[in-house]
C-alpha cells in the first residue's frame, strides 16, 4: 500500500498515510524502509520528530524538519518563519504562516518528489496539528507523500489528535494503516525464514518470543538480537543452533533488554547515557558536557560505544548524538534515580537559560522536571511565544503548568492576573473551566488586595455567565465591575495600564464598552447608545494617538456595540462603519475568532437585511467570516467555519448543505452557535419540520409568550417569537398566534428597534387575513411596505409586495395584484433567492387562476414545484398541489369571488360602489348599457342586496371597493 502511494506521488498526486500502533510495533521501521526506497529513487525525504519527556514547542516537529533541510541551488530557501533553525520566528498571523508554508512546499515539490515524515504526532503540539490539517488538504495537487505515525494507545477521546483523524480521512482522503501485534503465525514465519531451525527448536523459540515479546515487533527483534549476542541462538556453519531458553536471563520488556546492553558499558559511560536521556532525544555535545561535567572531547567515543550497542548514533555534522529510538531513551531515562534526574534537569535548565535567546519551552521543561520555581518565569515566556504564534491551547497549557508550580512553591505574587489571563484563553474551549478560573482570580484579588484585578475578573465573569445563559446575572456583574473600575484612583488606572500591556492578555477591553455591547445584546439600545456615545470620542482620540492598534483593540466593544445599535435602529451605513472599525481592531491583534464573529454579525444584521441584493458584498463578507474562523482553529471546533455561509445557503436554496452545516455547528459547543438559530428556524419552518422548530422556540423562550425582555439575546428571542407566530398561523391556531404577536409588539416597543418591524406587520397582516378581516390585513401590509422602504430592506420589501399582491387578488384588484407580484419577483431575482421566487410564483399562479388564465397558472405551478421539490419545502409544495387540483377539477368553473361573483361582475360592482351610473360603467368597461344592467341585476341577487347602496356596502365589507 505504501509503495502505491509513493508511486502516486511520483506521478504528481500526493497523498497522506496515517500509520498507527502501539509503541515498538514497527511504525518507524516501516516509515524508514519507505524513506530509504524513496531516497534511492531520488526523492527528497524530510523528517520531523515529536518527543516525550519534554514539552513540545509550537510547531515542534516542523521546526525539526526544517532544521534538517539542506539549502542547495535546486531547492527553494526556507520559509522566513523557519529561517533561524531550531525556532519559529515572528508570525503575523497563523494564516500568513500557513500560506508561507504551503507556498514553500508547492515550490519544493515542483522541483522534487517529496516525502514528509512526521513521527510520533501523539506528542505534537496543537499548532503543529493545525498545519498538518492544512497541508493535508493540499496534497492532491502536489507530488508529495506524507507519512504520519502515532501511538494508538496514547490517543484517547480527549487527545487533540482524536478529532483530527476523521477530518484527515474525510478532507484529505487519508489512508489509515493500523499495525497490530504479530500473531504466532507471523512470528513463526519470521523464525522459519531467518534461522531454518528444526521444527522442535523453531516451535520452542516462537513460544518464547510470543510469551516475552507480546507480539511487539521491536520487542521481538531486540529479544532475538539479545539471544544471538549471548550465544543462546548461534550460527554454526550452515545452520543455526538454539540453546536452552530456560536458562536465559532475557527479560520480557524492552527496557530490560536495553538495560542489558547498557550494562556492557562501564559505570561512567552508563552515567553519561543517563544524563543524555534527561537532555532529550537530540543531545548536543556542548550541553551534554556541561550538564554531566565531562570532557566534551571524550563524548564522541562514548557515542561510538553506544552505537555499537545500538543505543544511539552521532549527528552527521558531529555536533551531537541522537537516540536510536524513543523507547531506548525512555528506558535509559527510567534507569536513573528520580533524585538524580531532578539534579540533571536543573543543570540542563540552567545551561539553557544562560544561552542568549534561549528556547523558553526547553528551559521551562527542565526546570519543571526539577521542581524548580524558576520554571514559572520560563513557562510564562513560553506561553507568550505560543500565543504570539496563535497556539492558544499550548499557551494555556504553559500557564496551567506555571500555576501548578506557583502553588507547589507557595508563591502567590501575580497569581491572580495569571488566573485571569488563563481564563481568557480557556473560555472558548470550556466555559465551565473559564468561570472556575475567574472565581479563583477573584479570590486571589481579595488576598492580594488588588481592586483592579477584582473588577476586571468580575466583569469577565459576568461576560462568561452572560454567554453561558445567565444573562441578567451576567449583566449585573459587569455593571458592578464597571462601577469598581470607575471608582479607582488615577494612580491605580496608570498602574493597571502598565499591567495590561506587560503581558499577552487575551480579553482586555475597556469594560465600559463591553457593558454597552451587552446592553445592546439584550435590547437595551437606548442605554447602550448613551454609554457608547460617552466612549466614542475617547476611543477615536486614543486610536488616533496610538499607531500600534492597542487602543483600537481596547475600545473594540464600543464599535461592536454601535454595530448592533445602529443596525437595530435602522442606520445601516453607521452600522457598517462600526463593523469596519471593530473588525480592524481584532485583525490588528490577530484575534481571528472575534474577527469572524464581527463579520458574521455584519452579514446577518446589516448586509442581509439592508443590502440583500448586493450579491458580491454578501459573498465577500461571508468569505471573510469563514477565513477568520478557519484561522481560529486552535480556539474553536472545526465545524465553525462552515457556519459562515449558513444564512446564504438558506437564502440561495442550498438547503441540503444548509441542513448538514446546521447539524454540525449546533452539535458542537460554539459560542457563536446561537447566531445560527434564526436561519435554522427559517429552514425548519419552510420544510414543515414543525416539531423541531417548536423545540427551538421553547429552547430560546422557555416561558413562552410571557417571556419578559432583557434576559436574553434580543435579536434571537425576537426571531423565535416570529417563528412561533408563523408556526401558529400555519397550524390555524389563531389565539396562540395573537399571543406571540402581542408579545413581539411589546418587545419592539420596549427596545425601540425598527429592524424586523416590517416582518412584524406582515405577520399581523397574515393573521388578519386568516381571521377574515381584509381591511385590517391590507392596512398592516401597507405599513409593512412603508417600513421596508425606509430604510430600504430588499427581502422585507419582497415579502410586503407579495402579501399585498395576494390581498389584491382576494379583492379582485388584479391589476394592482400583478404590479405588486411583479415587483416581488424582481426583488427575489435580484436577491438570488429561489425559495422567495417560488413563493411569489405561487401567488402569481393564484392570481392567474382567479383571472381564469389557467394555462398560465399551470405553467407557474410547474416552476414552483421545480424549485421546491429539491428543497423539500413541503408546506409550499402542498399549497401548489392544492391549487393544481383545483385547476384540474374545475377547468370550466369561474374564478372564485365573494358570493359567487364572476370576475366581470366584480369589475362592475367596484365601479358601482364608486358611485358610477350604468352608462358610466358601460363606457369605462367598453360594454353595452344592457349588458351592464344585466350584471347589476345579477350582483344584487347574488349579494342579497335590495338596492345599489346595499351592494356598495357589500363591496366595502369584502375589500372590493
Amino acid at each position: 500500500m505504501l509503495r502505491d502511494h509513493f508511486g502516486a506521488a511520483l506521478g504528481g498526486h500526493g497523498s497522506l498515510m496515517l500509520i498507527s500502533g502501539e509503541a515498538g510495533i514497527g511504525k518507524t521501521a516501516l516509515a524508514q524502509a519507505l524513506c530509504r526506497e524513496a531516497a534511492e529513487r531520488e526523492a527528497l525525504v524530510l523528517i520531523g520528530q515529536c518527543y516525550d519527556l519534554m514539552e513540545t514547542p509550537p510547531y515542534g516537529p516542523w521546526v525539526e524538519l526544517f532544521g534538517r533541510y539542506r539549502q542547495t541551488d535546486d531547492v527553494p530557501p526556507l520559509p522566513a518563519a523557519f529561517a533561524q533553525r531550531g525556532t519559529v520566528g515572528a508570525v503575523a498571523s497563523q494564516t500568513a504562516l500557513f500560506t508561507e508554508l504551503l507556498d514553500f512546499f508547492a515550490a519544493l515539490s515542483h522541483r522534487h518528489t517529496v516525502v514528509l515524515v512526521l513521527e510520533d504526532v501523539h506528542w505534537a503540539d496543537p499548532a503543529s496539528l493545525d498545519f498538518l490539517r492544512v497541508i493535508a488538504r493540499s496534497l492532491a495537487d502536489l507530488p508529495l507523500l506524507m507519512l504520519v505515525t502515532y501511538r494508538s494507545e496514547e490517543v484517547g477521546q480527549q487527545h487533540p489528535l482524536s478529532p483530527l483523524l476523521p477530518l484527515l480521512v474525510r478532507e484529505a482522503n487519508a489512508q489509515r494503516l493500523d499495525l497490530h501485534p504479530l500473531d504466532t503465525d507471523a512470528v513463526c514465519t519470521l523464525i522459519t525464514d531467518r534461522y531454518h531451525l528444526p521444527d522442535a527448536d523453531a516451535d520452542r523459540l516462537v513460544g518464547h518470543l510470543h510469551d516475552r515479546g507480546e507480539g511487539n515487533a521491536l520487542f521481538v527483534g531486540e529479544l532475538l538480537r539479545s539471544l544471538e549476542e549471548t550465544d543462546v541462538l548461534r550460527h554454526a556453519g550452515e545452520r543455526w543452533i538454539l540453546g536452552p531458553l530456560t536458562d536465559t536471563m532475557v527479560p520480557p520488556l524492552l527496557r530490560q533488554v536495553i538495560g542489558g546492553r547498557v550494562s556492557r558499558l562501564d559505570g561512567e559511560r552508563q552515567r553519561l547515557l543517563a544524563v543524555a536521556a534527561v537532555i532529550g532525544q537530540e543531545v548536543p555535545y556542548a550541553l551534554w558536557a556541561t550538564v554531566a561535567g565531562a570532557d566534551e572531547e571524550r563524548l564522541p567515543d562514548v557515542v561510538a560505544e553506544a552505537e555499537a550497542a545500538r543505543l544511539m548514533g552521532e549527528h552527521p555534522d558531529g555536533s551531537g548524538a541522537t537516540f536510536g529510538h524513543a523507547l531506548v531513551r525512555e528506558a535509559l531515562y527510567q534507569s536513573s534515580r528520580p533524585s538524580q534526574r531532578r539534579r540533571w534537569h536543573r543543570r540542563v535548565g540552567e545551561a539553557l537559560a544562560a544561552v542568549p535567546h534561549a528556547d523558553p519551552n526547553a528551559a521551562a521543561h527542565h526546570f519543571q522536571r526539577a521542581s524548580d520555581a524558576r520554571a514559572v518565569v520560563w513557562l510564562l515566556k513560553a506561553a507568550d511565544r505560543a500565543q504570539r504564534s496563535y497556539a492558544w491551547l499550548t499557551a494555556a497549557d504553559r500557564l496551567d503548568a506555571a500555576l501548578a508550580l506557583m502553588e507547589q512553591h507557595d508563591e502567590n505574587p501575580g497569581r491572580g492576573w495569571l488566573l485571569f489571563r488563563l481564563a481568557g484563553l480557556r473560555m472558548y474551549q470550556s466555559p465551565t473551566l473559564g468561570l472556575a478560573l475567574l472565581d479563583d482570580a477573584i479570590r486571589a484579588a481579595a488576598v492580594e488586595d488588588d481592586r483592579a484585578l477584582a473588577a476586571f475578573a468580575l466583569c469577565q465573569r459576568g461576560f462568561q455567565q452572560f454567554w453561558a445563559g445567565a444573562r441578567r446575572r451576567g449583566l449585573a456583574e459587569m455593571e458592578a465591575g464597571v462601577e469598581v473600575l470607575d471608582a479607582l484612583p488615577e494612580a491605580e488606572h496608570e498602574r493597571l495600564a502598565m499591567t495590561l500591556t506587560s503581558g499577552m492578555y487575551t480579553e482586555i477591553f475597556d469594560q465600559r464598552g463591553t457593558l454597552a455591547l451587552h446592553l445592546a445584546h439584550v435590547g437595551r439600545f437606548a442605554e447602550a447608545e448613551a454609554r457608547a456615545a460617552l466612549l466614542l470620542a475617547e476611543a477615536e482620540r486614543a486610536a488616533g494617538e496610538e499607531r500600534d492598534g492597542d487602543a483600537l483593540y481596547r475600545y473594540v466593544d464600543v464599535y461592536t456595540a454601535l454595530l448592533h445599535i445602529h443596525a437595530n435602529m435602522g442606520r445601516p451605513v453607521e452600522a457598517q462603519r462600526a463593523a469596519v472599525r471593530a473588525r480592524a481592531a481584532y485583525e490588528v491583534t490577530g484575534h481571528h475568532w472575534q474577527t469572524g464573529l464581527i463579520t458574521f454579525r455584519e452579514l446577518v444584521y446589516v448586509v442581509l437585511p439592508y443590502r440583500a441584493d448586493a450579491l458580491a458584498e454578501r459573498e465577500a463578507v461571508a468569505a471573510v467570516t469563514a477565513e477568520a474562523w478557519q484561522r481560529a482553529s486552535g480556539v474553536q471546533p472545526s465545524a465553525l467555519p462552515q457556519g459562515a455561509r449558513l444564512p446564504l445557503l438558506y437564502l440561495e436554496g442550498a438547503w441540503d448543505e444548509a441542513g448538514r452545516v446546521a447539524d454540525a455547528v449546533l452539535a458542537a459547543y460554539l459560542w457563536a452557535h446561537v447566531q445560527f438559530r434564526p436561519t435554522v428556524g427559517s429552514l425548519l419552518l419552510a420544510r414543515g419540520e414543525t416539531e423541531r422548530a417548536w423545540a427551538m422556540v421553547r429552547a430560546e423562550l422557555p416561558d413562552g409568550p410571557g417571556t419578559a425582555p432583557g434576559g436574553s439575546i434580543f435579536r434571537l428571542s425576537f426571531a423565535a417569537q416570529h417563528l412561533a407566530a408563523a408556526l401558529s398561523l400555519e397550524a390555524g391556531e389563531m389565539a396562540t398566534a395573537k399571543q406571540w404577536l402581542d408579545a413581539a409588539n411589546a418587545w419592539l416597543e420596549w427596545s425601540g428597534s425598527v429592524l424586523d418591524a416590517s416582518e412584524q406587520q406582515i405577520l399581523w397582516a397574515r393573521y388578519h387575513r386568516q381571521a377574515g378581516d381584509h381591511s385590517q390585513a391590507c392596512a398592516c401590509a401597507e405599513r409593512a411596505l412603508a417600513l421596508a422602504s425606509d430604510p430600504r430592506q430588499p427581502l422585507a420589501l419582497l415579502a410586503a409586495h407579495r402579501l399585498l399582491g395576494e390581498l389584491d387578488t382576494d379583492a379582485g384588484r388584479y391589476d394592482a395584484a400583478a404590479r405588486h407580484l411583479d415587483g416581488s419577483l424582481l426583488l427575489a431575482d435580484a436577491c438570488a433567492a429561489p425559495y422567495e421566487r417560488a413563493l411569489t410564483l405561487l401567488a402569481l399562479a393564484e392570481l392567474r387562476t382567479a383571472m381564469g388564465e389557467r394555462d398560465d397558472a399551470a405553467r407557474l405551478l410547474a416552476e414552483v414545484k421545480a424549485i421546491c421539490t429539491p428543497l423539500a419545502a413541503q408546506p409550499t409544495l402542498a399549497r401548489a398541489n392544492a391549487l393544481a387540483i383545483r385547476l384540474a377539477d374545475r377547468k370550466d368553473a369561474p374564478p372564485a369571488h365573494p358570493a359567487g361573483l364572476s370576475a366581470r361582475e366584480v369589475d362592475v360592482l367596484r365601479l358601482l360602489a364608486a358611485g358610477r351610473t350604468n352608462r358610466a360603467i358601460a363606457e369605462t368597461l367598453f360594454l353595452s348599457h344592457n349588458t351592464v344592467r344585466i350584471h347589476v341585476t345579477h350582483i344584487l341577487e347574488k349579494t342579497s342586496s335590495d338596492n345599489r347602496a346595499a351592494a356598495a356596502a357589500f363591496a366595502q365589507r369584502h375589500g372590493l371597493a
